[in-house]
């Protein structure tokens, strides 16, 4: 496994997270206990045993720098158990201080963070300086992933070679031999050639990747880029030991993953630490990543902090201090707003409360958040002190940079210690990331609802109507996660959802075991990327290989693409083909967007004048002419973005231009170099953040293309290519022009959808080339009759321009209604010819908001200045001139083609070109609400009227005149000073009713929270209650389950017991049996031996008496 990853998978140890603390827990109640009776040994057994519960988790899940204090925390609480340390008050504060750190350090981890082992040795020797053991260094926390390949240039082991091996060794033995340990000069050609011999006399990968990593070791001592040291001498001492014992070890032996690990381990860590940059230790460095797993200073002082105390619930608590604070300055400058006080010395102690504020942010170490508070904690001292107007553009200003603090403390406090060039979710506001959460969640809902219905599909005997809703559900997922910018997920849930419509639902098919294993691999890997990006893993993307490796199986990845070829006029592939021989080879062209055929038939003639029937065409409509053709790449209009900001922006975008201008070159010459790779995509970083956050849309959204491109290159998912540097240099090139449109808020002639869409071709691995489309010169003169209605003739159809554009069906479908309704609002306005009204208001101000979330700039920079036009014209209480009924005439249309086009199969919103400075203009010419109204100084006109003195008539109708003319303006003044004070008072009243609503909704707000609040207490009671049930009902089964299984063990035994008997006695009958049956046989083979034996005696008797009858007769016939 990789020991150098970036952050820990959190999911498992948010799985045993609650359970180490709850151990922990009793652990130190343990110490506690055991520190009040030092003579309890028992309480510091219990206490060993918790803590060895949790040094073997912590191994388990792989986290090993804090599985070594579990373990050295376990090793001095027996010593304290024991008796065998001296001071048992220190010994038992490092032991409580360990069990208190290690909680807030898993925590960090838990929350995305880096593991950084270092941080945690101070503790570790501590912990074994209170029993009196040696301490340790940096060396032994330091980890490396030594699974990484060696370089392919690397020498090839011969065959064979094996056997060789001694001469080598010999040879590195002498020369560690001759380093003497004082040595501060060697000569280490020796130890260079033996070990490249070695690396030619080795197979195994083990032993090679050591030699190779000391290879480097030593040409960097030979070179003089290493001094020599005594650790170093040991190590290699080490190195010769291990080849030594590997060389003669079995092949099992050689290609263990443990073998050589600890030399290799050593001799990174000596590169690590070194500042040599000789070419050797710099392959070194590069293979084993050894400079990015060197963590940062912000990162070394956050590990540091969460363990002097600094945890989430602590900074959480400090969070909601500030923001306390915060509310009441900003309640303090809006009564004084309200009130209409002018003693700015009521102010004075607000600048107090944002200097602790300040202070506070500081401790913490929100920097960014500090300097914008004590910005405006300045701006509020010049306001007390007279420096500065307390005007209300200064207080607003004041209380919008606190709102955007408030707003923003939680991602601030959350992205503390993360890597500068990866913060949570980069890119990404709080806004956005809670929307981002809501979507997620909802995505995962229905991700489940169409899970239970593949279950259903099976349970059901392949049922195929439990698929039905399934199509939808997925496509529904899929357009959530387009609208959260997560293209390859929806991607593969879209090859998903085709697989499942088109194999399942329509042709009906039952699938194999194997088909639907895989298909429940894709679904499985889908809901766990889901789930990790609900809950803000990192490496998240990873979990997508078995999602796009189990469509390759079921032949649904790659997407079919949905482009059809362009068809070009020879004069078009001329041009086209010229332009590839300039660049080198065959790329894909990216073409200018393309022009939708229109209606209205277009002569082409030799004319010198366009002919426009106006009667045909809505009023006013701001329509893109020929000569306006482009993309609009100025400031959106925002009445919260200052003049003063977006010129500070420009420089700031110029700075960028120049220091892209001298990365480039650099980046050019080493594609591989990842530092300058950074730097480069850090630039494109802030020019998308910096440009969202002021205003420059598209400047925002084409840095983001070219910056997502240049994360693939930064991960690793495809190499720095001559097409990738192509389209950064083409990105390059064109923001001196996006520069200047935003300075003079025009337009620009760059092709961005061009770019953008090579981009992204790019970075999903295609080596494509962008060439801009080539240009076709009009006529010398030529005429539009858009009036004609003749006869159809030959006409060219070109394509009406405009901007691409991507809404979720859900989206479009809640804003069609939405936007119909409020169209109709505008429409009865606009024929009743009355003033305007709150209705006209409401319609126009919900239209903008609605709009706003199409995320469609287009008609938002017409939306925005129409809402402050009506909101003026609502306030100076008068009925639209002619030119601002047909302006909003024109609104209403655009707004309608807007709703038409991105209702459409391929959305492309017109451009409405001269229209937001239409009605930017209409806005201007009404005064401010709180502007008084201006009139004009008859007198000085009637003075300047010239007088005959000769025609008294005259003289005498002019001051008739003139006086009536004065009464007329008096009684127009009057009119006016009551229509303002009139005015006034209803403004008064509103703003009253207004802030009568925001507390009710303040009160409302808090009863419902404390409702929220109580209904989370009983749901977690009523967890808790099922929980204990459960485990209740878990126990008393498991008790059920063993008294069975003693009682069928028991029967068992008896029924063992009785066959034991049985065949003993068995066994007992037959050997009687068999004894009685020897017996008998003994028996009669006496019996028949006595017969024998009476036999022969008889038959010796007979024998003996005939012997002694004839020997009588032998003597008697001789005598």
């Amino acid at each position: 496994m990789n020991m150098t990853r970036e952050a820990i998978d959190t999911t498992t140890l948010g799985w045993i997270k609650p359970e180490l603390d709850e151990t922990l827990r009793h652990a130190r109640q343990d110490i506690e206990a055991f520190a009040e009776s030092p003579s309890d040994t028992g309480a510091m057994r219990n206490c060993a045993g918790h803590l060895h519960q949790v040094a073997g988790t912590l191994r388990m899940v792989e986290l090993h720098a804090p599985a070594m204090v579990a373990d050295e925390m376990e090793q001095l609480a027996r010593a304290l158990q024991t008796g065998s340390v001296g001071d048992l008050d220190d010994a038992c504060g490092v032991l409580m201080r360990g069990v208190v750190q290690l909680p807030d350090y898993l925590e960090r981890l838990q929350g995305g963070h880096r593991d950084i082992p270092i941080v945690l040795l101070p503790l570790l020797n501590e912990l074994r300086a209170a029993r009196g053991a040696q301490a340790l260094d940096e060396a032994s926390l330091f980890v490396a992933n030594l699974e990484r390949s060696l370089p392919k240039t690397l020498v090839a082991p011969t065959s064979g070679a094996r056997a060789n091996a001694s001469a080598p060794l010999a040879a590195m033995r002498a020369a560690v031999a001759a380093w003497r340990e004082d040595a501060v000069s060697i000569d280490a050609a020796p130890l260079v050639n033996s070990l490249q011999a070695l690396l030619g006399a080795t197979e195994a990968e083990p032993l090679r990747r050591m030699l190779w990593v000391a290879h480097a070791t030593a040409s960097a001592l030979n070179d003089h880029a290493l001094v020599p040291s005594r650790a170093l001498r040991e190590v290699f001492a080490g190195v010769e030991r291990e080849a030594a014992r590997l060389v003669d070890a079995t092949r099992a032996q050689m290609y263990s993953g443990d073998a050589g690990a600890e030399p290799t381990r050593q001799l990174l860590f000596q590169i690590a630490r070194s500042d040599s940059r000789h070419p050797a230790l710099e392959e070194v460095r590069q293979v084993f990543r050894l400079d990015t797993a060197a963590p940062s200073e912000s990162e070394l002082a956050h590990a540091r902090g969460s363990l002097s105390g600094r945890n989430r619930a602590l900074l959480d608590t400090v969070s909601a201090a500030i923001k306390e604070d915060l509310l009441r300055v900003k309640d303090a400058l809006d009564l004084y707003l309200r009130t209409g006080r002018t003693d700015v010395a009521e102010l004075h102690p607000q600048v107090d409360a944002l200097t602790r504020v300040g202070e506070t942010l500081g401790m913490m170490g929100v920097d960014v958040a500090r300097g914008v508070v004590m910005q405006q904690r300045d701006a509020m001292r010049q306001i007390v002190g007279g420096e500065r107007a307390a005007d209300e553009n200064a207080l607003l200003d004041i209380a919008g940079a606190l709102l955007y603090v408030d707003a923003s403390l939680d991602d601030q406090v959350a992205r503390l210690g993360l890597p500068e060039d990866r913060g949570i979710d980069e890119g990404r506001t709080g806004e956005s990331r809670r929307m981002l959460d809501l979507v997620v969640r909802e995505a995962i809902a229905n991700f489940g609802d169409a899970r239970q219905s593949f279950v259903a599909f099976v349970e059901t005997g392949w049922d195929h109507a439990q698929l039905a809703e399934v199509p939808r559900l997925l496509a529904e997922v899929a357009g959530a996660l387009r609208i959260v910018e997560m293209p390859v997920a929806a991607d593969y849930l879209t090859a998903i959802h085709r697989y499942t419509n088109v194999e399942l639902v329509e042709n009906r098919r039952v699938p194999s075991g194997q088909q639907l294993d895989t298909l429940a691999d894709a679904l499985a890997s889908i809901e766990y990327y889901l789930e990790a990006l609900r809950d803000q893993r990192p490496n998240r993307d990873d979990i997508l290989e078995i999602a796009r490796q189990s469509l390759e199986r079921l032949r649904y990845w790659p997407l079919p693409g949905t482009v059809a070829p362009v068809e070009t006029s020879q004069d078009m592939q001329a041009t086209t083909a010229a332009a590839l021989e300039a660049i080198g080879g065959d790329h894909a062209v990216a073409s200018e967007p393309g022009f939708s055929a229109v209606e209205s038939s277009i002569d082409v003639t030799p004319a010198a004048s366009v002919e426009l029937d106006t009667a045909a065409v809505a009023p006013a409509i701001g329509l893109a002419t020929p000569a306006q053709t482009g993309i609009h790449a100025g400031f959106e209009h925002n009445a919260d973005i200052d003049d003063e900001i977006r010129e500070i922006f420009l420089e700031e975008l110029q700075e960028e231009i120049d220091n892209l201008a001298g990365l480039l070159p650099a980046w050019r010459a080493a594609p591989d170099d990842l530092e300058t790779l950074r730097s480069v995509r850090r630039v494109f970083h802030t020019l998308k953040g910096s440009g969202r956050l002021v205003g420059a849309r598209t400047l925002g959204e084409f840095s983001w293309k070219i910056e997502t491109l240049l994360n693939c290159v930064r991960d690793g998912q495809r190499p720095a290519s001559p097409a990738v540097l192509a389209i950064v240099e083409r990105a390059f090139e064109s923001l001196p022009a996006l520069h200047a449109a935003l300075a003079a808020d025009g337009f620009t002639s760059v092709d961005l959808p061009g770019l953008e869409a090579t981009a992204e071709r790019v970075a999903a691995g295609e080596d494509v080339f962008y060439t801009p489309a080539p240009v076709l010169d009009a006529a010398p003169a030529a005429s539009l009759d858009l009036a004609a209605e003749s006869a159809p003739q030959p006409t060219t159809a070109i394509d009406e321009p405009g901007v691409a554009a991507s809404v979720d069906p859900v989206l479009l479908e809640i804003l069609a209604v939405e936007v119909t309704g409020h169209l109709a609002t505008i429409d009865q306005w606009l024929q009743s010819g009355h003033p305007a009204n709150d209705r006209l208001q409401r319609a126009i101000h919900t239209l903008n908001g609605a709009l706003a979330m199409t995320e469609v700039p287009v008609i938002t920079e017409v939306t925005g200045p129409t809402e402050a036009y009506v909101k003026r014209l609502l306030a100076a209480g008068g009925v639209p001139t002619a030119e601002g009924r047909e302006g909003l005439v024109a609104v209403a249309e655009a707004i309608r083609r807007t709703l038409a086009a991105l209702e459409s199969p391929s959305p492309r919103v017109p451009l409405f070109t001269g229209l937001a400075a239409r009605m930017l203009s209409l806005r201007d010419s009404l005064p401010d609400a709180r502007m008084p109204m201006m009139h004009d100084d008859t007198d000085a006109f009637a003075e300047l009227a010239p007088i005959d003195s000769g025609a008294s008539r005259e003289a005498e109708r002019l001051e008739f005149e003139r006086a009536e003319a004065a009464r007329l303006d008096a009684e127009r003044l009057e009119a006016e000073r009551a229509e303002q004070a009139r005015f006034e008072t209803e403004r008064a009243e509103a703003e009253r009713l207004e802030a009568q609503r925001i507390e009710a909704e303040r009160v409302e707000a808090e009863r419902a929270e404390a409702e929220r609040l109580e209904a989370q207490r009983i749901e977690a009671e009523r967890v808790e209650a099922e929980r204990v049930e459960a485990e209740r009902v878990e126990a008393e089964r498991a008790e059920a389950a063993r008294l069975e299984a003693e009682r069928i063990e028991a029967e068992r035994l008896e029924a063992e017991r009785l066959e034991a008997e049985r065949a003993e006695a068995a066994r007992l009958e037959a050997e009687r049996i068999e004894a009685e049956r020897l017996e008998a046989e003994r028996l009669e083979a006496e019996r028949l031996e006595a017969e024998r034996l009476e036999a022969e005696r008889a038959e010796a008797a007979r024998l003996e008496a005939e012997r002694i009858e004839a020997e009588r007769l032998e003597a008697v016939r001789l005598e």
